[in-house]
């Protein structure tokens, strides 16, 4: 397939363009900065930008939407808003102008509410947290991932597409996780609870975004994409214990088990986290 790529140049992009290319893909990366020369064809475009984007897009099968300020931490948080909404706007007025069917957008485990937020969080309706979970999103980032599935399903309305939204989390490199490991974490409180101590491999959610262009189905579905392991050197029950006693829990949370199931991306996509936490 012909495949545009938004956001290439970033941390997860850097990943799905090889593993699109090794798959016999064509890949264009659509970014405001060029990256390594990962054998895609580079264009300099800015998302927000309607135009440019209903311009690269012509002719292509699929899109995968990665451009989007990845967290709240650096920007004020009305332009995290406005940046990563009118982006998701635009990839999908133009896959409806030019009737591309295939869309991957990069979501977040925020999307629920997570890392964030204000103000203290109620405790989830129950764990292993999965994409049926009512949403507690605060912050203005949280709420641009939320309302931009939101905005899919809108889409999905008007005609028929395939639309995958991606709940990363904590995508880390080799070398981010062997930093980790060194320091085995014991303490379940604090901002990583609000995530449930998850964590994803960014070349298996590369090849998670080939997958959802891959596969076929209609409409739009959310994937929670992280690993099916903790990054706690403590079990999860005894860590859920801790944070959120007497949440009900719906699957054994045995071990190191991920609070977070991902079973929906294996069964719908055949996706699997190969890469595991070494302790």
């Amino acid at each position: 397939m012909k495949v545009v790529i938004t956001g290439g140049s970033g941390r997860a992009g850097q990943n799905i363009i090889p593993e699109l290319i090794a798959h016999g893909h064509e890949v264009t990366n659509a970014d405001t900065t060029e990256g390594p020369d990962q054998g895609a064809r580079f264009m300099r475009v800015n998302a927000t930008d309607l135009g440019a984007i209903i311009s690269i897009t012509k002719g292509a099968d699929a899109i995968i939407h990665m451009a989007a300020i990845p967290s709240p931490m650096k920007d004020p948080e009305a332009e995290v808003f406005r940046v990563n909404m009118m982006s998701n706007w635009n990839i999908l007025e133009a896959a409806e102008i030019h009737g591309i069917t295939k869309v991957v957008m990069a979501s977040s485990i925020n999307a629920v509410g997570a890392g964030f937020s204000p103000a203290e969080m109620a405790p989830p309706a129950y764990l292993p947290i999965d994409e049926e979970l009512p949403t507690r999103a605060q912050d203005g980032y949280a709420q641009s991932k939320w309302l931009g599935e939101g905005m899919a399903d809108a889409f999905c309305r008007r005609r028929d597409m395939q639309i995958a939204s991606m709940r990363f989390h904590a995508l880390m490199d080799e070398e981010t996780q062997r930093l980790q490991q060194a320091m085995p974490n014991t303490d379940p409180l604090g901002n990583r609870a609000m995530g449930f101590w998850g964590w994803t491999d960014r070349r298996d959610a590369a090849a998670a975004c080939r997958l959802a262009i891959e596969k076929d189905w209609t409409g739009h579905e959310p994937f929670f994409i992280n690993g099916d392991e903790t990054t706690l050197s403590i079990g999860t029950q005894e860590a859920v214990d801790a944070v959120y006693p007497g949440v009900p829990i719906r699957k054994p949370l045995t071990g190191f088990t991920s609070a977070i199931d991902n079973s929906k991306a294996r069964e719908l996509l055949g996706w699997k986290h190969k890469t595991q936490w070494v302790r």
